[in-house]
């Protein structure tokens, strides 16, 4: 992922769990264009991280026998594209990674379909997400070093899910201050500027 145009699209935040990696204005990979990604694991070996603002047009009812409500699933990366994962707010779930205060990952298929069951508005509450975002030793560090993504750490953790997607991108670097704030306002295909 290497860029052909050095800018001063970087940061001095170091990717963590529970980070979000907002992508170069230009980056044109078609799983990562204008992508805002949480990073949902991250150590010396490899980092994972779900795409937070691709949805598909595939519904959960379309693909699971089991599940109560009809969501929309997200593309999350190019990595396992056939499994489902899931980022949800219920506490108490077992095997469930906290991830940030408020957001969870994965856990016991039953008790997180049942407690989608009890939610009135569960679009709310849990995002599907097929495949997932990977990166090797060194190689996410790499990425950021070459201002392919800016690592944030302050965002509105509790509002992440129910934040429109097609707008993420551009509010996340716009909460960021004036210096990201300029890179929200770039076109998607530069001669367009």
């Amino acid at each position: 992922m290497k860029l052909t145009q050095q800018h001063f699209f970087q940061t001095k935040t170091a990717p963590l769990t529970g980070r979000l990696l907002v992508a170069e204005p230009f980056l044109n990979e078609p799983y990562f264009q204008r992508a805002v990604i949480l990073i949902v694991h991250h150590d010396h070996e490899e980092s994972m991280g779900l795409v937070l603002n691709h949805p598909t047009e595939t519904k959960t009812n379309e693909v699971l026998d089991d599940c109560p409500c009809s969501l929309r699933i997200y593309q999350g990366g190019p990595v396992q594209s056939n499994q489902l994962f899931v980022l949800h707010h219920f506490t108490g779930i077992q095997g469930a990674q906290q991830i940030t205060p408020h957001l969870y990952f994965g856990g016991d298929w039953h008790e997180l379909m049942a407690a989608i069951k009890l939610q009135k508005h569960p679009e709310r509450a849990v995002r599907f997400f097929s495949g997932y975002a990977g990166w090797g030793p060194e190689q996410l560090n790499d990425e950021i070093s070459e201002h392919a993504w800016v690592c944030i750490a302050n965002f509105d953790h509790q509002s992440l899910l129910t934040q429109p997607s097609d707008t993420l991108w551009h509010k996340s670097l716009i909460s960021q201050g004036p210096k990201l704030a300029t890179f929200a306002h770039f076109p998607l295909n530069i001669s367009d500027n």
